[in-house]
């Protein structure tokens, strides 16, 4: 039993390979220059990466025991989220396309993308992140993991997509108010 814990924490670890690999991707800058392209904050983004820093050092510390069947179905369950969420990820940004950028920008060009997994949360790539890190914490039984994820990866994630939002109403204006309240933030129907 415990090699099939092992394999479903190796699987929930693999499952953020793809979101990375995405990262070295990213938004086209010779498309549009000048007043029409719009830069974001990079603390929110810097807060971020401290948080999946201490995650992951918790998640390396701290994991729980690989024998029983408790600890089967954390790891298949957190193993399913972790899935769930990179899939989210890569369907998000596939969504965006070259509206995606690793720091926040806003782009008249490229325009406001309100389709795909945007038409029911704002930011489903934060919604995805946080389903991938809760997912890896439960498959490893890492219950100080599971408190970083609350105490600092989603509130990094809250503060990120409300410096992404000043920016894109500035840049959307109407148009973006009138998605907004259409739209909740992060998880549909309720937040």
């Amino acid at each position: 039993m415990s090699i099939l814990v092992t394999v479903l924490r190796a699987a929930s670890l693999l499952a953020f390979a793809g979101p990375i690999l995405l990262t070295a991707g990213g938004r086209d800058r010779k498309r549009s220059t000048g007043a029409d392209r719009r830069r974001g904050d990079r603390i929110p983004v810097l807060a971020n990466f401290a948080a999946f820093g201490l995650f992951f050092a918790f998640l390396a510390g701290s994991a729980g025991n690989a024998e029983g069947l408790a600890a089967l179905l954390l790891a298949l369950c957190g193993c399913l989220l972790a899935l769930a969420g990179a899939a989210l990820v890569l369907w998000s940004r596939a969504e965006l396309g070259s509206a995606w950028s690793f720091v926040p920008m806003a782009d008249q060009g490229t325009g406001l993308v309100m389709t795909g997994p945007y038409r029911l949360v704002r930011h489903p790539i934060y919604l995805g992140l946080s389903l991938l890190a809760m997912g890896e914490a439960l498959a490893f039984s890492s219950w100080p993991a599971v408190a970083v994820v609350f105490s600092a990866i989603v509130p990094t994630f809250v503060w990120r997509a409300c410096a992404e939002e000043r920016l894109l109403a500035d840049t959307f204006g109407e148009r973006y108010a009138h998605y907004r309240k259409q739209t909740k933030m992060m998880i549909p129907y309720l937040l």
